[in-house]
C-alpha cells in the first residue's frame, strides 16, 4: 500500500499531490501574498493548489504588485520633486528622501496585501 504524504498548513493538514510544481522565483510582494495566502486564508490557497493555478496567480500578483511599486515611487518622486538636480545639489538629502519614498510605498503595498 502507498504511503500518503502530508504537509500541515495551519492547524490544517493537507495530502501532497502528484506533479505538483515547485513555486516561482518570486519578488519580496510575491513571497509577502504567498505567505499571507497560506497563513491567513489556507483554504483559498488549497483551491489553488488543487486546481493547478497557484503558479500562474502569484506569477500574476507578484507582476502587478511590481508594476503598482513603480508608480508609486514615481508618483512620490515627483510630488516630493526628487530629481537629478536634488541629487547633485545634496545627495545625503536624495538618498533619505529615496529611501522614504520606497518605504512608505512599500507599506502602502503590504497593507493592500493583507
Amino acid at each position: 500500500m502507498k504511503e500518503i504524504k502530508y504537509n500541515r498548513v495551519g492547524e490544517y493538514e493537507f495530502s501532497v499531490l502528484k506533479g505538483e510544481k515547485g513555486l516561482p522565483n518570486l519578488s519580496r510582494f510575491g513571497r509577502m501574498y504567498f505567505r499571507i495566502l497560506k497563513e491567513k486564508h489556507p483554504g483559498h490557497y488549497f483551491a489553488l493548489r488543487t486546481k493547478g493555478k497557484l503558479n500562474e496567480k502569484l506569477i500574476r500578483i507578484d507582476k502587478g504588485l511590481n508594476q503598482k511599486y513603480e508608480v508609486l515611487v514615481e508618483q512620490y518622486k515627483v510630488s516630493r520633486n526628487i530629481d537629478e538636480e536634488l541629487k547633485r545639489q545634496d545627495q545625503i538629502k536624495s538618498v533619505r528622501e529615496m529611501n522614504n519614498i520606497r518605504s512608505c510605498a512599500e507599506e502602502i503595498l503590504f497593507s493592500k496585501i493583507d
